[in-house]
């Protein structure tokens, strides 16, 4: 009776043993496959363009703002990465440059009473209202009117914000503002 092809040579059959030839080429293939994976992954890290960040426009109420005969009032404004999507009209407007959803943003602060309620509009030209706010003219000494709010806008639309109230009346700098971003 004869043996069986496993107990010859020990247990490995004859035909399944490796040269050292055939473990050089599964050794070089593996390497190669390592290599071309790092190669790829740094290549698409390299390359790579990364989105821009989120656009953020935002204005304050200038120390020495005077509405202009519309009641639209001056802001100084920062605009971060909004090339192509906003852009400033002289220091009242903002100028949409790509339809799309932005989230519009406004607070008002006054600093004393006043003889009527104040109120906060927010236009795009031709003087459409998007959105309106009223405060008491009474109560705090300090009254507050905000809103935040989607609204979808179109490529062109000029917006800009404007009150029925005395600048002298309203809080500047970082206490009144409005802005937007894109998302």
């Amino acid at each position: 009776m004869e043996a069986p092809k496993l107990l010859e040579n020990g247990n490995i059959p004859q035909e399944r043993k490796f040269t050292s030839c055939q473990v050089a080429f599964y050794t070089l293939i593996f390497v190669l496959i390592i290599i071309s994976a790092v190669v790829s992954v740094v290549f698409c890290l390299l390359h790579h363009k990364q989105a821009p960040g989120l656009c953020w426009a935002h204005g304050v109420l200038k120390e020495s703002s005077t509405p202009n005969t519309g009641g639209v009032m001056s802001w100084e404004w920062n605009l971060e990465h909004c090339d192509g999507f906003v852009q400033k009209d002289r220091d009242q407007y903002l100028i949409i440059k790509q339809s799309g959803n932005y989230f519009i943003y406004a607070q008002v602060n006054r600093k004393q009473n006043i003889e009527e309620s104040f109120t906060l509009v927010l236009c795009k030209e031709p003087k459409i209202l998007l959105n309106k706010v009223v405060g008491p003219k009474m109560g705090d000494e300090k009254g507050t009117v905000n809103f935040g709010r989607p609204f979808f806008l179109q490529k062109g639309d000029q917006l800009y914000c404007q009150g029925n109230y005395n600048l002298s009346h309203i809080l500047a700098g970082n206490q009144t503002y409005w802005g937007l971003y894109k998302i």
